[in-house]
C-alpha cells in the first residue's frame, strides 16, 4: 500500500510565517508537525511509497526535508501552481497524485494535522472494513462542531450520514483529513468529478473534502475511526499555540537566555537568542534575536531580529 500527504496548502492565515514556508514544515513540540505522520508511516510493514504533493513555492524546502529520510520510500509530487488562486484544492491535490502513482490501497492525510492514533491500529481496523474509513475526533461541544464536517455512524461504524459545518449537528463526531481509501480509489475520483462537473464550479468540488464525503457516503460504503487523545488542526495562530500547549507538558527551550522571564506555553528552538525580555505562551523559531521585549501569545519566525518591541497575538519573520 500507499499513502498520499496533502502538503499543498498556502497558510494564509498564517502569514508571514508560512509566506516560505509549508505548515506541514512548522515545529510542533521541537519537531515539525510533519515527522509526526512520517515518523509512524515508516514503521508500517506493508508501506511500499509515500507520496508528499505540494506546490512550487515550497518544492525546495521539502527536498531538503526529506534528504535525512529514507529516499527510495519517498516520492515528492509538485504541482503546477504558484498562488493561493491556481491551488488543486485538496481533492484536486489527491486526483493530481493518482496520476502519477500506482494503483493500489492508499492512506490520503492532511500533512498539516497532528493526530495522537497509533497508524498501524487505525490501518488495521480499515482492512477489516475492506472500504473507505474516515478518522474522526469527538470535539468539546456541539458549538465547535458547527466549525466541522460532522459524521454520523451506527453501532458497526458504518457513516448514515455527513454534514457539513451544520447549524444543528447530529453529532460532536468530526471529520478528520485523514482516510483510508481501497485500491478502487480511481474509479470513485471519477465518477466524482463526472458528478459535479457543470453543475458547479471546478474548485467547489476540488477544494470541499467535506463535500467528497458526503457524496461517497451516499454511494459506497464509509466507514468512522472514531478515536481519543489529540487532534490538532494547525490553521490559525490560536489553533497552533494551543496544540502546542496540548502535546507536550513542559516549556521547550533549545536557545539562549538572558535575564528573561518565561511564562507558561513557550517553545524556543535553537540557536536562538532571548535577552533582557518576557515570553509567555508564544513559539520562537529558530536563529531568532530578542532583546528588551514582550511577546505574548504570538508566533516569531526563524531568523527574526526583535528589539523594543511590545508584541501581543501577533505573527511576525523577518522579511527576506
Amino acid at each position: 500500500m500507499n499513502s498520499i500527504i496533502l502538503a499543498g496548502g498556502y497558510a494564509t492565515r498564517l502569514w508571514p510565517i508560512t509566506k516560505d514556508k509549508a505548515k506541514p514544515l512548522l515545529p510542533l513540540g521541537g519537531k515539525p508537525i510533519l515527522s509526526y505522520i512520517l515518523d509512524e508511516l515508516e514503521r508500517v510493514e506493508e508501506m511500499n511509497k509515500i507520496y508528499i504533493t505540494t506546490n512550487e513555492r515550497f518544492e525546495n524546502s521539502f527536498k531538503d526535508y526529506l534528504r535525512d529520510r529514507n529516499q527510495n520510500l519517498y516520492d515528492l509530487i509538485i504541482e503546477g501552481q504558484e498562488s493561493e488562486e491556481e491551488k488543486l484544492g485538496a481533492i484536486g491535490g489527491i486526483m493530481n497524485a493518482l496520476e502519477k502513482a500506482e494503483n493500489t490501497d492508499y492512506l490520503v492525510i492532511g500533512g498539516d494535522n497532528y493526530y495522537s492514533f497509533k497508524i498501524q491500529d487505525f490501518l488495521n481496523f480499515a482492512q477489516e472494513k475492506g472500504n473507505i474509513v474516515n478518522a474522526c475526533f469527538e470535539v468539546e461541544s456541539f458549538e465547535e462542531a458547527k466549525n466541522y464536517g460532522i459524521v454520523d455512524f451506527d453501532e458497526n461504524k458504518k457513516i448514515r450520514d455527513f454534514q457539513e459545518k451544520p447549524e444543528e449537528p447530529k453529532s460532536r463526531m468530526a471529520s478528520t483529513a485523514f482516510y483510508y481509501f481501497p485500491k478502487e480509489i480511481n474509479k470513485i475520483f471519477e465518477a466524482y468529478t463526472e458528478y459535479w462537473d457543470g453543475r458547479i464550479s471546478k474548485d467547489k468540488y476540488l477544494d470541499e473534502p467535506g463535500r467528497f464525503l458526503a457524496w461517497t457516503s451516499d454511494r459506497y460504503d464509509c466507514y468512522a475511526y472514531p478515536f481519543t487523545g489529540i487532534w490538532a488542526d494547525v490553521g490559525t495562530r490560536q489553533g497552533y499555540l494551543r496544540a502546542e500547549r496540548n502535546i507536550r507538558e513542559n516549556n521547550i527551550v533549545m536557545g539562549e537566555l538572558e535575564d528573561s522571564k518565561i511564562g507558561e506555553n513557550v517553545t524556543i528552538l535553537k540557536d536562538t537568542k532571548i535577552k533582557n525580555s518576557e515570553i509567555e505562551n508564544s513559539i520562537v523559531n529558530e536563529n531568532c534575536n530578542i532583546e528588551d521585549s514582550v511577546i505574548k501569545g504570538s508566533i516569531v519566525g526563524e531568523d527574526t531580529k526583535i528589539k523594543g518591541l511590545d508584541l501581543r497575538n501577533g505573527l511576525v519573520k523577518r522579511a527576506k
